[in-house]
């Protein structure tokens, strides 16, 4: 029988915890998730592992007699990982643009672990990286994984990790400036000016979402060659209104107007990684979720905020599995 080391290393977690939760949040999983991998282990044996209450969870005596011998296989896993130097080489990530959340994210978590070391590799968005992450080319990638216009391969995990805020940014002159916060109705007439409308796929489908949503057009006049020009456009050039995400490092001596919308538009980032993961990995998603937790990255008041009606449903399956 061969058995799988990350429903294993599932089991070992949830044993050590005594909780299904506690040990889905270790291990960077959703409870789900982590509760489908102890029952194809439980299959898998033909024996059932845990005894299941409403608060905890009790192993039984054939989990009692498994639990050493799973200690011993993650622990040799671990040292076959390291054994080829795979313990240490930092994790590969795809970043889309280093102007975007993910390098909000990864600042965020070096500042509780210094010594945490990956390497960037700039992409072109969530759906460009499912098969470098399948083929093992890089190790995560950050995206929105609705409206990738095909399936998130089976070989790959994914978990949300921030509910970004977009911001209106305009000018100060502008007729709208004065306020302390910007109602999506007010665009209504000019719309949102995206110069040349462009990128990943999963932001260009999300955008259109909103506006239609909002009956909110889109301007994708002029020309833009990058993201100061279009701000500098925003602060010197004709009176429009662009947005941003919240988390994005904006160029403070244009001294343009950044206003919150109401509602506010969240843009989900999950983080997609290759089931199997290694040390270097497990301890970068295990930074993430804490940094996350603690922070509020994903709070969502549905009275306040708006999200695509599948990152919705994506949202309320994780939450009610969390």
């Amino acid at each position: 029988m061969d058995l799988d080391t990350a429903q294993v290393r599932a089991f070992v977690a949830t044993a050590d915890h005594g909780h299904f939760g506690r040990a889905a949040e270790s291990l960077y999983l959703t409870q789900q998730a982590l509760s489908k991998r102890i029952r194809k282990l439980e299959d898998a044996l033909s024996v059932q592992l845990f005894r299941r209450t409403n608060r905890s969870v009790e192993l039984t005596p054939d989990g009692d007699r498994f639990l050493p011998h799973a200690r011993e296989l993650i622990r040799a896993a671990d040292a076959a990982v390291a054994a080829m130097g795979l313990q240490d080489r930092p994790p590969r990530l795809d970043v889309i643009d280093p102007r975007l959340a993910p390098m909000y994210m990864l600042r965020r978590v070096a500042q509780r672990d210094p010594d945490l070391a990956v390497e960037r590799v700039a992409g072109r968005g969530l759906v460009n990286a499912l098969d470098p992450l399948v083929r093992g080319e890089i190790d995560l990638a950050f995206g929105r994984v609705a409206d990738l216009g095909r399936e998130v391969p089976p070989e790959l995990e994914h978990r949300l990790v921030r509910l970004e805020p977009l911001v209106a940014l305009l000018a100060p002159e502008h007729p709208l400036a004065g306020s302390d916060v910007l109602k999506l109705s007010d665009l209504r007439g000019d719309g949102i000016w995206i110069p040349q409308l462009g990128g990943p796929v999963e932001w260009l489908s999300y955008l259109q979402r909103l506006c239609k949503e909002f009956a909110v057009p889109i301007d994708d006049s002029g020309v833009s060659y990058d993201l100061r020009h279009t701000l500098e456009q925003t602060r010197y050039g004709k009176q429009r209104v662009t947005l941003a995400g919240a988390d994005m490092d904006l160029a403070s001596d244009l001294n343009l107007r950044v206003l919150p919308f109401e509602p506010s538009p969240l843009f989900p980032w999950s983080v997609v990684w290759r089931r199997g993961e290694g040390p270097a990995l497990r301890r970068l998603l295990a930074l993430l979720g804490r940094t996350g937790h603690e922070e509020g990255w994903c709070a969502y008041d549905p009275e306040r905020s708006w999200l695509p009606d599948d990152d919705l449903r994506q949202l309320g399956a994780g939450r009610t599995s969390a």
